[in-house]
């Protein structure tokens, strides 16, 4: 008599299990994969140097916002003297170039910019190659958010000062605008060799991202908007800049100890974009423009910062407000429509931030 033996019992959830991970793997276009980063539908190209230069603070000499010389509040942070450093600094900024070559620079895209380097944009789908070159003292790098990578492309390992690599991230669709967000969102570039005490970022190392949903990229801007603003509110610790010794070295007598609290808290430059008391000044803009604004924060626990604009609101993941609260490591946008015309502050709510500095000026005309 033939008997039937029973049949392997099947395990129903492994197979569901299975079948949801696969589906999710098949519709989620940010799983990295070496198709992903070789063959994608649009390469934009991007030629960026880590170049040191001598940086300046304040370089009108003057409080914008007060329009006086500077007093004993501003020489604090910026007075040179034998055991001061001051408002000029060494330091480390990315800059683009033309091509690979790296002989002709590209014009910064706009002087309120400061020490940030070049925006890099691109849109949903696209990839993203950047040819940078270490032009500078330290081993340095270019570590992106938002986007995908894979270890290679990291950006956590030091690229050797006079030696070139090339990077290569992909933008899936979660790298880009949420439901709730407008047509384009931010993210923060910087060098992340230093990691333990951001000495790389504290060098000046540091630009933005912005992805834009796909189509919505136009000559620099969302196709919906009429001008895009960045903004870094961040306190620039030169006390552990990798130039300290440096800027002692040129700037003082060199006798100063590196523990002095004097000493410590004249390096402590409450600036955006690299600017302090109203030494950022935005270029203008046009009444009733729509203006996005990217608004970043880096640093340690000190870099809690409450950006507020005066004169005009923003809308921001769909509230209204004049105030964005940022953390380190934080990019927001916000949307303004320039309806009130005049010139503005825009600075840090905290008060020993704006005390310290830490205020810039916009003007709607």
């Amino acid at each position: 008599m033939l008997v039937q033996k029973p049949l392997p019992k099947f395990n129903i959830s492994a197979l569901l299990i299975f079948v949801v991970l696969f589906a999710a793997c098949k519709k989620d276009k940010n799983i990295l994969t070496t198709s992903t980063l070789i063959t994608p539908t649009t390469f934009r190209t991007y030629y960026v140097a880590a170049e040191e230069v001598e940086w300046n603070y304040a370089p009108t000499g003057m409080n914008q916002i007060t329009g006086n010389v500077f007093g004993n509040k501003e020489g604090t942070y910026l007075q040179n003297d034998t055991d001061r450093v001051g408002k000029k600094n060494i330091k480390a900024i990315y800059r683009e170039y033309t091509d690979a070559t790296f002989t002709k620079l590209k014009p910064q895209e706009s002087a309120d910019m400061g020490l940030l380097g070049p925006v890099i944009r691109a849109e949903v789908g696209d990839s993203i190659k950047v040819v940078f070159k270490n032009k500078a003292s330290f081993p340095f790098s270019i570590h992106p958010h938002g986007v995908v990578y894979d270890s290679n492309n990291e950006g956590i390992t030091g690229i050797l000062p006079g030696t070139t690599f090339t990077y290569q991230w992909a933008v899936g669709e979660n790298s880009g605008p949420a439901v709730r967000d407008g047509s384009s969102v931010g993210w923060i570039y910087h060098s992340h060799v230093m990691e333990e005490d951001n000495k790389d970022i504290y060098a000046g190392l540091v630009g933005a991202i912005v992805i834009y949903r796909k189509g919505y990229l136009d000559q620099n801007k969302p196709k919906d908007m009429d001008k895009e603003k960045f903004a870094l509110f961040m306190i620039m610790d030169e006390n552990n800049s990798l130039y300290l010794s440096a800027n002692k070295a040129k700037y003082t007598l060199n006798h100063v100890s590196n523990d002095d609290p004097d000493f410590q808290e004249s390096n402590l430059k409450h600036s955006v974009n690299g600017l302090m008391y109203g030494n950022c000044k935005f270029t203008a803009i046009k009444a009733n423009d729509k203006v996005r604004w990217y608004v970043m924060d880096l640093g340690n626990e000190l870099d809690n910062h409450t950006a507020h604009w005066h004169g005009n609101t923003v809308t921001a993941s769909g509230s209204r407000t004049d105030v964005l609260y940022l953390g380190p490591a934080n990019l927001l946008t916000a949307d303004m429509n320039a309806n009130n015309a005049g010139n503005w502050q825009f600075h840090c709510h905290v008060n020993d931030h704006i005390a310290a500095g830490m205020i810039a000026l916009y003007e709607v005309k």
